[in-house]
């Protein structure tokens, strides 16, 4: 437990000493103070002055980093960046040609890969309007779908001990590299993180501790970029996860206390349903200071169109991802781009509807 909540206690500390670095020169005291802690615990003074001394360095670190830090882009960097956005534009072709361009081609797009370039302006307007534009942006739920692909993908390779090691691995890789091709923003790199934490801790010792992936992720990120702490995508990614892994529970039990343990057809439909708006009202709790801090507005009616909409976006980035990866198949490629155009219409015609 003391262990847990020094790990916490620092890496809040670092963050919020990225934060300060913008507005602060550097710090040359920030290596005298690695020391001091490991004084104090060879001293053994009480653990909480060695929390207080810990969170005190890492603060300073953290300080340092930001004020080191240099947006330059080295060659490695933008060669990499060059060759994600070329697969990204021909993955972006592939799936104009397979759904035969249109609208949907844009949804499909920003959904899959968050090309947003091939929207139309009623489409953008109506996201807005519905209070559901962050599903054009990519987040955990879009990271989710496409590990969960992976994870059926990579499924025939898991026949004992070695070979489960093997496919946790390279589905960790594939996930990595799908978060460069698609730019690598914070709340792609935030899920990315969380999933190879989460997963490879619960195949190692069954964790099921959700902080712990969240800070890992938060931490990774500022040590690699800094300025990401500062991006309004990061701060309402990891608001957004902190609402799910804190306040969501509460919300959960409430609903099985009201569904009950019987598992009919209709309990578990209602009991989905209440789970989805549970989930939607903690994020958008926990996010609601960002949102007017930063947009000034909210929409009214952003719980209904995040309930309707919800499914469909689901559907779309599978139906979608189901394009790109087998569009191509002769007959049965074309009959799945033309049920993956008829879900991404649906969806555009219903976000239409919602945000008038």
């Amino acid at each position: 437990m003391v262990l847990r909540r020094l790990g916490v206690a620092i890496t809040l500390s670092f963050l919020l000493g990225t934060m300060a670095g913008r507005f602060s020169g550097g710090f040359g005291l920030s290596y005298f103070c690695i020391i001091l802690p490991g004084l104090l615990y060879l001293s053994r003074k009480k653990a909480i002055v060695f929390i207080l001394l810990s969170c005190a360095c890492f603060f300073f670190l953290g300080i340092q980093r930001r004020t080191l830090y240099s947006e330059r882009i080295s060659a490695t960097e933008r060669f990499v960046e060059n060759q994600a956005i070329q697969i990204r534009d021909h993955i972006s072709v592939k799936l104009a040609e397979r759904l035969h361009g249109g609208s949907s081609t844009g949804i499909a797009s920003a959904l899959l890969l968050g090309d947003r370039r091939g929207l139309d302006t009623d489409t953008k307007t109506a996201f807005r309007n519905a209070g559901i534009s962050h599903a054009l942006a990519l987040s955990g739920m879009h990271v989710g779908i496409v590990w969960s692909i992976i994870c059926f993908l990579t499924a025939a390779l898991r026949w004992n001990y070695r070979a489960k090691a093997f496919s946790l691995a390279l589905s960790i890789a594939i996930i990595f590299i799908y978060a460069i091709i698609t730019g690598l923003s914070p709340s792609v790199s935030r899920a990315c993180i969380m999933i190879a934490v989460w997963k490879t801790a619960d195949s190692l010792c069954q964790s099921k501790d959700r902080t712990g992936p969240l800070l890992t992720a938060a931490l990774v990120i500022a040590l690699f970029n800094p300025a990401a702490v500062e991006m309004v995508g990061f701060q309402l990614s990891f608001a957004a996860v902190a609402g799910i892994v804190f306040l969501y529970p509460t919300i959960e039990e409430s609903i099985r206390k009201v569904t009950g343990n019987k598992r009919s057809f209709a309990r578990r439909i209602t009991a989905s349903g209440m789970r989805l708006m549970g989930i939607t009202m903690t994020c958008q709790i926990a996010t609601f200071p960002l949102i007017l801090l930063y947009f000034g507005r909210v929409s009214g009616n952003f719980l209904i169109s995040n309930i309707v909409s919800a499914p469909l976006v689901t559907l779309s980035v599978y139906s979608s991802a189901a394009s790109a990866l087998l569009g191509g198949l002769p007959a049965v490629g074309g009959v799945i781009s033309v049920i993956s155009s008829a879900i991404l219409e649906a969806l555009r015609q219903v976000v239409l509807f919602l945000g008038s």
